[in-house]
């Protein structure tokens, strides 16, 4: 006999997939508009929030992607004028990227599309339903954080608020993650 705990579990990750399963696939027909895939947009607002030149390699952490894919997507974006690619002056070997003023734009109407799409979607919820989601969402996420994430000292709050910070600055909470407090540590990759 299947325990009821272990089918409600079952369930609710069956549940949490097909939301991702959906949310991906919603993002992806938000974007074909604009002619950016879901990685190039990632991109885009990591280096739109971040508001300072960063690494390629900062930004490939960030983004969770490989440093031959990052390369590809970082160059298509300069390629339609969305981001920019210079050389460090402290050292020359390390490559920087930043958004154009183009791109910023962009992230800031693409966002404000996505912001009025789930206002409209979420219409029918009340206040006292959206309390109740945030608030199992919360327990979600401190749920798969006590399992996937580094807890430092086993502070799962610390560790929620840090990921709190990829929400805001992905590239910030990948120095944060590796430990650097300087934008070109000795640990740095060297791009070409």
């Amino acid at each position: 006999m299947v325990d009821l705990r272990e089918n409600k579990i079952k369930v609710i990750k069956d549940i949490f997939i097909s939301l991702m399963i959906i949310a991906k696939r919603h993002f992806a027909q938000r974007l074909q508009p604009h002619s950016l895939t879901h990685a190039q947009f990632i991109t885009l607002v990591a280096l739109s929030a971040h508001q300072e030149p960063c690494t390629m390699s900062d930004l490939t952490f960030a983004t969770l992607q490989d440093a031959p894919t990052m390369t590809g997507i970082v160059d298509r974006l300069i390629k339609i004028n969305l981001v920019e690619r210079t050389r460090s002056e402290i050292d020359r070997r390390v490559v920087l990227v930043q958004p154009s003023m183009e791109g910023m734009a962009l992230v800031k109407k693409i966002e404000e599309e996505f912001l009025q799409d789930a206002l409209v979607g979420f219409l029918t919820l009340t206040n006292e339903d959206l309390e109740r989601i945030e608030q199992l969402l919360m327990c979600l996420m401190r749920t798969y954080s006590q399992r996937h994430l580094p807890l430092e000292d086993s502070n799962l709050e610390e560790t929620i608020e840090k990921f709190k910070v990829f929400s805001s600055d992905p590239i910030a909470y990948a120095k944060l993650l590796n430990g650097k407090d300087d934008d070109y540590g000795e640990n740095e990759e060297l791009n070409p």
